[in-house]
């Protein structure tokens, strides 16, 4: 499309923004005509218009001051826009139609902690609150609770409060007095919620600070990397553009609640606009990645694609995929220099675990590109693995016999693990010690942020490849 052609319609979708008034939003467009600003009690949302058509989303949920949707992304044509606009209303009606706090009650089975919730809820609604009440069992907390403001654990649980602290660090996590919870007395329960929804905790907030590799070389070349993580209420893109020298020109994410082909063509797009002569591009992400296509991948509507020849098809550029927990481990590797061989394993809640392994300075990957497939290991559990993975002590279990499998066959010189259930590092070297004598335990290493890793690793392996 013309430029010029491009700027009107650029303006017109500005003019259009406008017009989509609605009953629950104040949106305001600001004297120099380059911001919008859609607020609401729940949230705030802006829409930034910068040079070459390049255009702005973001949308914060004020009751916890997070980011919940960003896109940056260079203006192609209406429909498109549009879509991006609508998409962004909906995460703006999430926050509007729901509560804005939400809370999760529980106990061993959640039988009891239902009934209260049922309780309180009627309250709530008779006395028209902000507020909505669930209740899980002790085993699905930790599956469920990220989704949930605060935390309220019954009586026969409150040992596991400073654990719970430490696994749900972004949530408020509460006791609830026995005398309360013996009475099901709703009115206290209430004044303690709304007592303690105003204190603000410090979200913790992994260290993104970029990593320095050793004995990392220049290119001449201009690289972006992108690299996808999920959590169980949103998806990002993280993406950064590294220049000749390996200096960084841009660093930047996408964040949404479900991810498409689309959104991976609005970075890049947006990204070859301003640099043209970017030459490689790189994708760290989940699944089984091989010469012909990505496998397993497990994200939305990327699931049903093949985004490994939708991509290559439609740019010019080379294009180098990886495994993500290849790529972890390949970036944290050489992010230190104390061992020449090291296992990065991953273990998230709701979905099998990965690993990456490097032996003698070489990333491994196997005939078939399966190395490192936990899921494909034959061990005997206590139950599902799966279910393992919601609670402290099934993760323990789980990981203490993919650690104690991966010591007997590689016996590397480091375990790196991330997991969040994990916060002692001690207590499963003695789950592992059931296994293996103690003195061939290597030295273990707990990490709880994958972003800096993955994108070094997606750094050098464009570089390698």
């Amino acid at each position: 499309m013309d430029d010029f052609l491009r700027d009107i319609q650029v303006d017109v979708f500005k003019e259009w923004i406008l017009l989509q008034k609605k009953d629950n939003l104040q949106m305001t467009l600001s004297q120099d005509r380059g911001t919008i600003l859609i607020k609401n009690q729940y949230s705030e949302s802006h829409i930034h218009f910068y040079d070459m058509n390049i255009i702005e989303f973001s949308v914060i949920n004020l009751s916890k001051n997070e980011t919940e949707f960003y896109l940056h992304f260079q203006f192609k044509n209406i429909k498109h826009a549009t879509e991006l606009f609508h998409e962004m209303l909906e995460t703006i009606d999430q926050f509007t139609n729901k509560p804005m706090l939400k809370v999760l009650l529980t106990c061993t089975g959640g039988l009891t902690t239902g009934y209260f919730a049922d309780r309180i809820n009627e309250v709530v609604k008779l006395l028209d609150m902000d507020i909505h009440v669930d209740a899980v069992s002790y085993s699905n907390l930790y599956k469920e609770g990220e989704n949930y403001d605060m935390i309220m654990l019954a009586p026969q649980i409150s040992y596991m409060y400073a654990k719970t602290r430490e696994i749900l660090k972004k949530q408020i996590v509460l006791k609830i007095p026995p005398a309360v919870f013996a009475k099901y007395d709703v009115k206290k329960i209430l004044s303690i919620i709304e007592e303690e929804r105003y204190i603000k905790k410090t979200l913790l907030t992994g260290n993104h600070q970029p990593l320095k590799a050793k004995n990392i070389k220049a290119t001449d070349q201009k690289i972006l990397c992108l690299a996808l993580i999920r959590n169980s209420q949103r998806v990002h893109i993280v993406y950064r553009l590294y220049g000749e020298k390996n200096q960084i020109l841009e660093d930047n994410e996408i964040i949404k609640p479900t991810l498409s082909l689309q959104d991976y063509y609005a970075v890049i797009d947006g990204m070859i606009a301003q640099y043209p002569d970017i030459q490689v591009i790189g994708l760290c992400t989940p699944g089984i990645i091989d010469d012909e296509s990505i496998g397993s991948m497990g994200v939305g509507e990327l699931k049903e694609i093949d985004i490994k020849r939708d991509l290559t098809s439609r740019y010019q550029q080379k294009f180098i995929f990886n495994n993500d927990a290849n790529t972890i481990a390949f970036g944290y590797y050489h992010s230190q220099d104390e061992c020449s061989s090291l296992s990065f394993i991953f273990q998230p809640v709701t979905s099998f675990a990965g690993s990456g392994h490097i032996i003698n300075d070489q990333l491994i990957l196997g005939h078939h590109h399966i190395a490192g497939e936990v899921q494909y290991l034959p061990l005997s559990y206590s139950q599902d693995v799966l279910e393992l993975h919601k609670t402290p002590q099934g993760a323990i279990e789980a990981l203490a016999k993919t650690v104690s499998s991966i010591i007997g066959l590689i016996d590397p010189q480091m375990i790196v693990i991330c997991c969040f259930l994990i916060t002692d590092i001690e207590e499963l070297k003695r789950e592992i010690e059931k296994y293996i004598p103690k003195t061939y335990i290597p030295k273990m290493v707990l990490i709880d942020d994958l972003q800096e890793y993955m994108l070094l690793g997606t750094l050098l392996l464009c570089q390698q490849g």
